[in-house]
């Protein structure tokens, strides 16, 4: 068996140099990896919202033209399919155009209270005919004291100023009425005209002035006096 031969010390010192160096080019290729992976993870980020922000800005012009496109559908849809707006065609346009259409004949089919039909001459009217217009303070009286009466019953007013009024065709009328010692005055205006007369007249109607022919309007007034009353009109030809 050979003798191993002396170690020289001083080669320690260049494979330890050596050693070092090879380390530290270690080192540093792991240094540069480690520093180099990071940047497709910052890569990525900042890609990311450049992505966003391209798909934002992408579907914006669609978004404007939108509008427009919404504008010009409803004249199609309502026109070719019913369907595509129900609620608008159906219930707005219909709605309106049905108040336009059936307003002016309920107008013109109810007479105004202050313009009743005119009463026709040669007839005798009595106090209760829908012709002829109260105000609210008028009472219907129908009892034993009214048994003389026309047809039993006539309207009574126990306040001034209450009134009535008619219209008629033809040159005059009679007022009939009830007379009592406690009946006033009743002022009849004739187309602006105005006459009076006394309830406690001995008479049962009081006749009106010879008139045009033609269509009057006439008010009846309770001027003074505890009250005064109707029981028919009747008109002259």
């Amino acid at each position: 068996m050979q003798p191993r031969p002396p170690f020289n010390r001083e080669l320690l010192i260049p494979i330890t140099l050596g050693v070092v160096s090879i380390l530290g080019v270690g080192w540093i290729f792991l240094t540069n990896i480690r520093s180099e992976s990071p940047i497709p993870a910052t890569v990525e980020p900042t890609a990311i919202p450049f992505d966003f922000s391209s798909l934002e800005t992408g579907t914006l012009p669609p978004s404007l033209s939108a509008p427009p496109t919404l504008e010009e559908t409803p004249p199609i849809a309502t026109g070719t399919s019913p369907d595509a707006y129900p609620n608008p065609p159906a219930e707005t346009l219909p709605s309106v155009s049905t108040m336009i259409a059936e307003s002016p004949p309920a107008l013109s089919a109810t007479p105004a209270p202050d313009q009743p039909p005119p009463l026709q001459a040669g007839k005798k009217y009595d106090d209760t005919d829908p012709n002829i217009a109260y105000d609210r303070y008028w009472i219907i009286l129908k009892n034993p004291g009214t048994k003389n009466a026309y047809k039993g019953a006539l309207h009574y007013s126990a306040s001034i100023g209450n009134e009535a009024s008619f219209r008629f065709t033809g040159q005059g009328f009679y007022l009939g009425y009830q007379r009592g010692k406690n009946f006033g005055i009743v002022t009849v205006i004739i187309d602006d005209q105005p006459y009076s007369f006394h309830e406690q007249a001995f008479d049962l109607f009081w006749r009106s002035p010879q008139l045009a022919s033609g269509t009057h309007f006439v008010r009846i007034i309770h001027e003074s006096g505890e009250s005064i009353n109707l029981d028919y009109i009747e008109v002259l030809g």
